[in-house]
């Protein structure tokens, strides 16, 4: 008997001879009753989202194959861009470096430590030498320093919103500065960790 489907009542469904034929077989084939051979089938194609009326052209090894196929061509390609651009870069970089370094007579262990020293053991331009010169420094950096001078453009502007003229009757006139004590050291903060 069938597991669930004990207590259910069998019915008749009409089907031509060669197709129930073709379906004694299949159902044999599956080791399962007709009726479980044939809940099987629906409840493939509803969990699946195929229809029936569809054909898919190639069986599932083929389409294993190809997939395996597919992937060992991308591991192909990868492999070829390590070997054509990677690598050569790579190597281009260390002989620039290895070239710098035997210009200063030193030997290079493979640490970039070295470019941190260079930096900061340059001497500091005088401030004549300062305005003939160009200096560049890197995208990153001006990013950075673009972006802190726009917050404190924002922040100057709130501050300026906030101030008013106050009249005295007896002398000058005077600025009222009205902001919480807390933002004024937030301000201050901000100002001293640039």
């Amino acid at each position: 008997m069938d597991k669930g489907y004990e207590r259910e009542r069998f019915r008749t469904v009409s089907i031509k001879i060669s197709v129930l034929t073709k379906f004694k077989g299949f159902s044999k084939r599956q080791g399962k009753s007709h009726s479980m051979t044939l809940l099987a089938m629906m409840e493939f194609f509803e969990d699946n989202g195929i229809s029936p009326d569809e054909r898919m052209h190639e069986t599932i090894a083929s389409l294993k194959f190809l997939i395996k196929r597919r992937f060992n061509a991308m591991v192909a390609i990868m492999r070829s861009i390590e070997k054509e651009q990677t690598l050569p870069t790579v190597s281009m970089i260390q002989a620039l470096f290895e070239q710098e370094l035997e210009s200063d007579n030193e030997e290079w262990d493979g640490d970039f430590d070295f470019i941190e020293q260079q930096l900061t053991e340059t001497e500091q331009p005088t401030e004549p030498e300062l305005l003939d010169t160009e200096i560049t420094i890197p995208k990153i950096r001006y990013d950075w320093l673009q972006e802190q001078m726009d917050e404190l453009k924002k922040d100057f502007i709130y501050v300026l919103d906030q101030v008013s003229t106050v009249g005295n009757r007896f002398g000058k006139d005077h600025l009222k500065l009205d902001l919480p004590l807390g933002a004024i050291e937030k301000y201050r903060r901000k100002l001293k960790n640039l």
